[in-house]
Formats: structure tokens, sequence, C-alpha cells
């Protein structure tokens, strides 16, 4: 008996050692584990933010991934751009800061649409560490490598010094090839920007090309395309194997597409993606899936204690600045509940065929309230979903909640953002407009307006510019009159747009400059104290007829 049982013993690790052979010699001859880091869309959020500051900070990011990278051989952290406005730190230090911090965290950033708010050749001074604003230095140069293999900068040597079109990360045995692509959409930029940019798709396949050539076994592209576009267009293009991606502002977990493994961790710094491949160290390359992880930055992560001084002095920074004061800690408002920016199924304030959204609301009440009391006449309030960046939480309000929520804008004298215009377009001009802006809302909901004094329905599954019911029109509760002009309060972002849709805003007298300034930062802070308590909700404002019940 005990001969039989050793002979099945010897039998048993026969099999099992032929089977481990077999299982050895299926895998590629070498691999190695490769751990990416990556965030996208932090906008300037150095410091936490929610109730009770629960989430992001650039403090507790740094920790974090300070952490992975100690526990592991093979890292490589990414940023996929819009690092640029949102907050008071960036109004206040326009970006250099952040760059500085993000120095000793990240291998490389793709530079996004964001960037270039201020213009390239303002984003080429703050790199060189100028401040052009003040014409004081901020410190040295910006070392962080700036990704952007769709943008010829050559016309502007300042900027171009800063940012190449592709980087290697050598880890000995094996090379990662990163390339960067940002969005080419001119919405995004003034015209003389918008002209620096090229297909993302072709400048992203002949770089990938070059980095195969160069011996690169994996190829990341960090792309500030966004989600459908990644998965569209740049899943598409032969030599990629990773897509890192940003601009949208998605939530994705690791999605294969095309045969590319596409990521995107959120937005404003509140998550660390962590993905894991196996990579073939052979001459052929390739990697495999192993696992994806988003990491909450929040308050369970502690803070990093070598920044935290230096953050601390930015912050007394913007509180003795003239234009701001405590504008992260001092009360403006208390939200009873969550205002969402976004349509959300399970909101409980809205209802899912509404295409109003609470703070789409609370802003244009705000606009067209503050641009009546300062004595103008007009019709209706506008903003575009895509606008308004940030949820309100429920509890405290202070400023800095304020300027997450508002466009992303600088205004160099205050500080504060966008300033109001009044526009004075026909009828059949605000039909064309409102066509424009839910012809393509099945891909985006960015160019969804929002709106107060105007109310309209569409239907999403009827072709693109014939959606919009005229019948259901109204302006201030009356049809609207197709023979009309009517004034219209907007931020100078949207104006701007308007002329990107053939409405001629040269023509004298059609648009109106308020005077004082009126910007949309002071309307909004002096409506929601006036509220004191905002209690907004969805009111059908705008109804997607397609989703009734």
């Amino acid at each position: 008996m005990k001969t039989i049982l050793c002979k099945i013993t010897f039998t048993s690790i026969a099999i099992i050692m032929v089977s481990f052979l077999l299982i050895i010699f299926s895998l590629p001859a070498s691999a190695e584990e490769l751990v990416i880091l990556h965030s996208n869309d932090t906008h300037s959020n150095l410091f936490p933010f929610g109730p009770h500051n629960e989430y992001g900070g650039i403090a507790r990011m740094s920790t974090m991934i300070k952490e992975l990278k100690s526990e592991n051989d093979y890292v490589i952290a990414l940023h996929a751009g819009d690092m640029f406005v949102g907050t008071f730190a960036f109004n206040k230090y326009l970006g250099y800061p952040e760059f500085k911090i993000m120095e000793g965290l990240y291998d490389a950033m793709a530079l996004g649409n964001h960037e270039f708010d201020l213009g390239p050749d303002v984003l080429g001074y703050i790199l060189a560490g100028f401040n052009p604003i003040t014409s004081i230095p901020f410190g040295p140069p910006v070392s962080l490598p700036l990704l952007c293999a769709n943008g010829n900068f050559s016309s502007l040597p300042m900027l171009d010094s800063f940012v190449e079109p592709s980087m290697i990360k050598d880890f000995g045995n094996f090379k990662v090839g990163l390339v960067g692509v940002v969005t080419p959409n001119p919405i995004y930029y003034s015209q003389s920007t918008a002209a620096l940019f090229s297909d993302p798709y072709a400048a992203a396949g002949m770089t990938a090309a070059m980095l195969r050539a160069m011996g690169c076994q994996v190829v990341i592209a960090v792309s500030h395309l966004g989600q459908a576009y990644d998965m569209l267009g740049l899943s598409d293009v032969p030599g990629i194997d990773i897509i890192v991606g940003g601009h949208s502002h998605d939530y994705l977990p690791a999605t294969v597409v095309g045969g590319k493994i596409i990521v995107q961790a959120g937005e404003f710094g509140k998550f660390l993606g962590e993905l894991r491949v196996d990579v073939d160290t052979s001459s052929s390359g390739g990697v495999t899936l192993l696992d994806h992880t988003i990491h909450s930055i929040d308050r369970k992560v502690h803070k990093d204690p070598t920044i935290l001084s230096y953050l601390n002095e930015l912050r007394e920074g913007i509180y003795e600045d003239p234009r701001f004061g405590p504008v992260y800690s001092r009360h403006l408002a208390k939200a009873m509940w969550d205002h969402e920016n976004k349509w959300l199924d399970d909101d409980p304030y809205q209802k899912l065929w509404h295409r109003d959204t609470p703070l789409g609301n609370l802003v244009t009440d705000a606009i067209r309230t503050g641009v009546t009391a300062a004595g103008y006449t007009i019709d209706f309030a506008i903003e575009v979903n895509g606008g308004i960046g940030h949820k309100l939480y429920a509890g405290k309000v202070v400023g800095n909640d304020l300027m997450q929520v508002l466009s992303y804008g600088y205004d160099p004298v205050s500080g504060l953002g966008f300033k109001i215009k009044i526009v004075n377009l026909h009828a059949f001009e605000i039909l064309y407009a409102l066509e424009y802006t839910v012809s393509m809302v099945e891909y985006t909901d960015d160019f969804s307006p929002q709106i107060s004094g105007l109310t309209f329905e569409y239907d999403a599954t009827k072709p693109s510019f014939s959606r919009v019911d005229m019948s259901s029109i109204e302006i201030n509760g009356q049809p609207i009159n197709l023979a009309a002009w009517y004034a219209i309060a907007l931020n100078e972002k949207i104006l701007e747009f308007m002329a990107t849709l053939g409405i001629d805003i040269t023509v004298p007298g059609r648009v109106i400059d308020p005077y004082p300034d009126l910007l949309e930062f002071n309307l909004a802070e002096d409506y929601m104290r006036q509220l004191n308590k905002l209690k907004y909700t969805s009111e059908g404002r705008i109804i997607d007829t397609s989703e009734l019940p």
C-alpha cells in the first residue's frame, strides 16, 4: 500500500512538473511587470475641497504616488493634461507652484487645452519661471517633461524649448515610449492658438512608429482628446499599446478597444489610477493587462509632510491678496443638498427627461438677476454644461467652491474669471444656436445650454439641426417672436464661441459691454449671499422629449 502511494506521488509530481514547463514555455520569453500611475484634469486643485475638505489635494496625491513608487520596481507616473485653471490657486500663481511640485511626482505630462487658456506665449513664460502678469520671476524653469506631438510651436521658441512630441523611459531591460496628443478642436482655443495644432491620430501614429524603431517594447499615448476620441479614433492607431486619457473627466476602468488598453481617472485630483501590465521584454514587445485600480484621494490618505509648509505659504498668499481674501474658509452660503452640474439618472432633484441642472439654473439665474440689477434690460441668460465645472456639495459653500463651479476663465485685473457681455440676437439666430447646442447630445453634453428666461423642448433621436421643437420655445413665458431681436447675457467665452457659429459679433451695437465690468463670479457670489440657503433643483426648463415616460 505504501509502495502504491509512493508511485502515485511520483507520478503526480511528474505530471505537475510537465504542466509547469508547458506553462512556462507558453509565456513570453521574458516579462516584467510595469505599473502606470495616472491622473488627469486636476484643474489646479492644490488644496482639498468638498465637505470638511474630504476630497483631493496635491499633498495627498503626493503621498499616494510616492508610496506606490516605493512598493514597485518599474513605475511610471503620468498626467494627461489640464492642470491649469479652476481654483484661486491658479488665479493667484498661474500654475507655476503646481508644476514645481509635480516635478517630484510625475515622469511626464501631456499638455491639455486649458494649458493654453492664457495663450501659448504666456504658457512659455510660466514654464521659464517668469510671471508675465506682474513681471516678477517665479523661480527656476520647470523641468517636468511636457508632451505634445500634434502641436507645432516652432514660432514660439520659449514654449518650444519646453515641449517634446515624445520621450523614452528606459528601465534597463525594456523601454517605454510616451507620446502626447491634445484636442485640436478650435472651439477650445483662440483662432491663432488653434492654428498650432494638427491631426492627433496622424501625429500619434508617426511618433509611435518612431518609438518602436528606437527599441521601445511599450508605447503609451498620453491623450487629452477625451474618452470618445480615444475609443473611436486613437484606438485604431497602430503601434500604441496603452492610452492614458483625459479631457472628458471620465472615471474609466481599464477598457480594451482595438487591442489598446484605455484608462482615465476622473477629475480634480479625486482619484489616482494604478494600471498593472506585463511587458514582453523581447524585441516584439507588447503588454498584457493584469489589473487596474482607481484609488480615492481623500481624507483617509495622509498629506505629504514634505510639501505642507510650501502649500501653507501659498494659501496665505491667496488670503493676503486684497482681490481674494479667505476664499477657502469664509462662509458664502449653505447648500441644502448636493447641487449637480451633470445630468444624473439617480439624482433625486432631476428627472430623466430634464436637461436643465440644479447648478445650471442657479448660475444662469444669478447672471440674469445681477445684470438686471445693474440696470440692463435682457431677455434671458445662458451658460453651457461644459462651462459649469464642478458640483456644489451639501453644506458650507466658500468662495473657492464657487470658483470651481464657474467657467474656467482668468481676468488679469480681478483674478476672478470671465466678464459678462450682452449680445443682441435675432430669433432665427437663437433658433440656430439652440439647434447647435443639442446637435451632439448623444456624444457630449458640453455644449448643451443652461438658461434663465427661456424654455424649450427637443428630441435627441431626430437628425441633428432638426431636433428643437420651435413651437415649444418661450422667452419669459411668451412664444418666441420670429421677427424679433432679443438681448442675451452670457460670459465672454460663450460670446467667442458664437462667432464660430457664423454669428457676426463685430456688427456695431450688437454687443454691449456693461460698465463697470460685470464679472460672472461677482454676480454669482452676490446672488448666493442673498439666497443664503441654496435649494435649487432641475425644473424642466429644457426637456428632451425622447426621454419622456
